[in-house]
């Protein structure tokens, strides 16, 4: 209870200044916990290491207390997915500092952004156009030359090749394979045999890339993702609350089409160092195909939580 006493005044109404003390104070603990982050956040974006530096900057533009601090934390988001080149998440981004800050200290910025993102997209597009039709014109060009030599074998591999980047996959096969046909030497190149792949009938199949990417899905059959961190809190104090463990939660999907037996996920936690503090496991049992699954792990072997700088999930199967 706090009371204050003015000379020849009724004393005033109690509480008036405890509620002022502990916001205050839980402000200053909560920069004082997350200055690691800060640091640790901004030596990932100097260092270039931008994938970690945006996955600490999401949490700090949502928990760090000051609100200018969260503006310049989520624009720094922003930057790291620019300059990674991911145009797509560096559009959300900033187009949602627009939203959430429509008088913000990084307004002009933020839109200016966007207008080089939506130039680099139309430049993209027009270079993919040009492209194209450069290798229309070889397609028509190399056509030509096998209406008058048609046993041509590095003609037909050339015009193959050009009608797999225009993604005419089919068509591009009947090539490689005459090719192959009309010179033996050219079915054992690299390339083919990683475009052309023989069914159970025996019939040449082409590797489409998304042939290739559920080929990737049977080698590669369980993968995290939807993974969330928090720190858990135990009992409340005067300045907030203590905090005993650091909680990773998120879900696994068996992407193959066969079963998967004794599925689990193994969580390490690592200091700034990318020493391994504590690993957590969490066992998921069987999963059938395209099955999800969620998983949740309490990182709690280390002295200090605050030394956490990252972690990773590794998916395990038998």
């Amino acid at each position: 209870m706090v009371c204050l006493y003015l000379p020849g005044r009724l004393r005033l109404v109690q509480y008036v200044f405890l509620p002022l003390l502990i916001a205050a104070g839980c402000a200053q603990y909560s920069r004082s916990i997350l200055s690691p982050s800060v640091r640790s956040a901004q030596s990932d974006f100097n260092n270039q290491n931008y994938e970690s530096a945006i996955a600490k900057y999401q949490q700090l533009s949502l928990h760090y207390p000051d609100e200018k601090k969260r503006q310049y934390f989520h624009m720094q988001k922003g930057r790291a997915f620019y300059l990674l080149r991911s145009y797509h998440d560096a559009e959300d981004t900033f187009r949602e500092y627009l939203k959430t800050y429509p008088e913000g200290l990084y307004v002009d910025e933020a839109e200016t952004y966007l207008v080089k993102i939506r130039s680099l997209r139309a430049e993209k597009e027009r270079s993919y156009k040009l492209q194209r039709e450069q290798i229309e014109g070889d397609v028509r060009l190399l056509q030509k030359i096998l209406e008058q030599d048609p046993y041509n074998a590095q003609v037909h591999y050339q015009l193959a090749s050009k009608l797999w980047d225009l993604e005419e996959y089919n068509e591009a096969a009947k090539h490689y394979l005459k090719a192959g046909d009309i010179d033996a030497a050219l079915k054992e190149t690299e390339l083919i045999q990683n475009r052309l792949m023989i069914d159970a009938n025996g019939n040449a199949v082409p590797i489409t890339p998304e042939r290739q990417q559920e080929m990737e899905q049977e080698k590669n059959p369980l993968v995290v993702f939807d993974v969330h961190s928090y720190e858990q809190r135990m009992k409340p104090e005067v300045f907030g609350a203590g905090k005993a463990f650091r909680v990773v939660a998120g879900k696994v999907r068996n992407q193959s089409s066969r079963v998967l037996r004794d599925a689990s996920v193994s969580v390490n936690f690592y200091n700034i160092r990318h020493e391994i503090l504590d690993t957590q496991s969490y066992n998921i049992g069987s999963m059938g195909p395209m099955e999800v699954r969620a998983f949740l792990v309490n990182g709690q072997n280390f002295d200090n939580i605050y030394n956490i700088d990252h972690f990773e999930c590794l998916p395990f199967y038998q």
